[in-house]
């Protein structure tokens, strides 16, 4: 490889870095509810991104391509049952809150919680396309890219699960 060509890599990797490394660290600790793990899953995210540029690999839409590789590696560390660590969540980035009162800290905190509890009663391909539309931003047409779906098929796995979600809401908020 020649040096003005891995230069070109080297620059064209950190902007994307830059660009989508938190987005898919958090995307990963949606995912996994474990910081080790997910930022080794984003480790190894760009790790495998960095090869496909450095192959020369056509990339229409860097953003699809990055959580297709973490998402891909998501189910890895499933499969590899890893033991689980014991983090505070505190101490890390995933922790920071925008509010200084202690007590609003503490409320969002806990409706967090809920939000996530509550998603994970759906099935994973509906969870996993509204983790995408709705905390990542992506399109209806980057989710299908994402996940290899068809549009249509991703709109109506959306609107599905949202009715889903609405009525475990409205059965939770009624105990």
């Amino acid at each position: 490889m020649k040096n003005e060509d891995r230069q070109q890599y080297t620059e064209q990797f950190m902007e994307y870095y830059e660009k989508y490394s938190d987005d898919i660290f958090r995307f990963c600790m949606v995912k996994t509810r474990n910081r080790a793990t997910s930022l080794d899953i984003t480790q190894d995210t760009f790790t495998r991104f960095w090869e496909y540029i450095v192959k020369g690999e056509d990339i229409d839409n860097e953003r699809p391509l990055l959580y297709r590789i973490a998402g891909n590696l998501v189910i890895d560390s499933y499969r590899k049952k890893k033991p689980i660590l014991v983090e505070d969540f505190a101490e890390g980035s995933y922790g920071d809150d925008l509010s200084e009162d202690p007590r609003g800290r503490m409320e969002n905190r806990l409706d967090g919680e809920r939000a996530m509890d509550l998603l994970h009663h759906l099935p994973e391909s509906t969870r996993e396309i509204i983790n995408l539309r709705f905390i990542h931003d992506f399109s209806i047409t980057e989710i299908g890219r994402t996940l290899d779906m068809d549009p249509k098929t991703v709109s109506v796995y959306l609107h599905r699960g949202l009715k889903k979600l609405r009525e475990i809401l409205e059965s939770y908020e009624q105990q």
